[in-house]
């Protein structure tokens, strides 16, 4: 149960209820074993390796991912041991952790949910979120790539199995544009943001990333500032090719962070780059 839980909140139950009966499907096993191996200080890169190995199609996926332009190896990395060398323990965890979630959201496509938009929508913000850390929270890229990757991850089950009311919730934000979490506040009584700390919740994630998602849209909310900046930031990104979100982005990042629009420009066009192969190979 995480800390920030308030009222004995029961997340199963939640879920239940807004999903309108749907069961959430369990967190892969032979995924959790992975983070927890990573979590073990007594761990080497070998032994983490051979928990890795237990998922054949989770290492290929870490493989392809280690060897894509989002990580720039000099030579090709070719088991995964080499690879758990160049992405690092902490963003290992954060690649394990984005996969192990993208098996448990909805694969079809549904009326505003389209699987492939979706996923790149998400690896674009997580990789640019990450650049952002390296200027806002140099120490925190990892939990900052995580968070933003995650943000959203309670729109498939929305969009998949509650389309009777939210159908009409979704359809509005994507003709008009604002603030989701405040468009869902309005008509019901909860956002997307507390439905996928339900998730987190219920799948074991770390408390750290879910209390990021949770304040993703709340610029008010406590935590560490610095941290929850990059990930409020890319949460302006949005599906629509047409109105992605990245002039309001930019000046936002200009007038709340002090960021240069040229160094904004000279991060997006690299990470959305790198972000089409990402989404890829994480779904």
């Amino acid at each position: 149960m995480f800390s920030f839980f308030k009222n004995k909140v029961n997340p199963k139950a939640k879920l239940k209820d807004v999903l309108k009966g749907y069961q959430l499907p369990s967190f892969p096993a032979v995924v959790m074993q992975i983070l927890q191996k990573i979590r073990s200080p007594y761990s080497s890169a070998s032994d983490i390796a051979k928990t890795l190995s237990l998922d054949p199609g989770l290492s290929v996926q870490l493989l392809r991912i280690a060897n894509s332009a989002a990580f720039s190896p000099i030579k090709k990395v070719e088991n995964l041991t080499q690879a758990i060398a160049l992405v690092g323990l902490s963003q290992l965890e954060s690649l394990v952790l984005g996969v192990g979630v993208a098996k448990g959201i909805p694969r079809q496509t549904c009326q505003w949910h389209d699987p492939a938009e979706f996923w790149l929508t998400s690896a674009r913000r997580a990789l640019l979120a990450q650049d952002l850390a390296k200027i806002m929270c140099p120490s925190k890229g990892s939990e900052c790539f995580t968070a933003s990757f995650l943000q959203d991850m309670a729109l498939p089950f929305l969009s998949c199995h509650r389309s009777d009311d939210y159908d009409q919730v979704f359809k509005k934000w994507h003709l008009e544009g604002g603030d989701l979490a405040a468009l869902e506040r309005e008509c019901l009584e909860w956002d997307h943001a507390e439905v996928a700390t339900w998730i987190c919740s219920e799948w074991g994630l770390p408390e750290n990333i879910a209390l990021a998602i949770k304040n993703h849209h709340d610029p008010s909310a406590d935590g560490d500032h610095d941290t929850l900046g990059p990930v409020r930031l890319v949460s302006i990104l949005r599906e629509d090719e047409t109105n992605n979100g990245v002039d309001e982005m930019i000046a936002h990042a200009q007038n709340v962070y002090n960021i240069p629009e040229e160094k904004m420009q000279s991060i997006i066009d690299p990470a959305f780059e790198n972000a089409k192969a990402l989404a890829r190979m994480i779904s």
